[in-house]
């Protein structure tokens, strides 16, 4: 059991250090202008996100709720003006939860 902690905490060091990558990737692609790496960077900063999720033990479908709520409450804010001025998080909540 000792050796599944271990691998574990590994586990988890090493997906907080692509988190860190992949921040990187992201200013660098901004700096640079590269679409290329700033989609890339971001991608991976979901992706982690998720199997981050999944080695601390949660249930992806909780980190879902969570994005999600937060979002609302970002809507309900909008202390960045980004609902306000272009209707943003409106946009990707109907993406992330769609009525049907």
């Amino acid at each position: 059991m000792e050796v599944d902690v271990v691998r574990g905490l590994k586990a988890i060091d090493e997906l907080k250090v692509e988190l860190l990558k992949s921040l990187w990737i992201f200013e660098r692609g901004a700096i640079e202008g590269s679409d290329t790496a700033l989609m890339q960077g971001l991608a991976d900063i979901v992706g982690i996100s998720y199997l981050l999720t999944r080695r601390l033990g949660f249930d992806y479908t909780r980190l879902d709720r969570t994005l999600i709520q937060g979002l609302v409450e970002w809507k309900d804010n909008d202390t960045m003006k980004l609902e306000s001025q272009w209707g943003d998080l409106s946009l990707l909540l109907s993406y992330l939860a769609p009525e049907e």
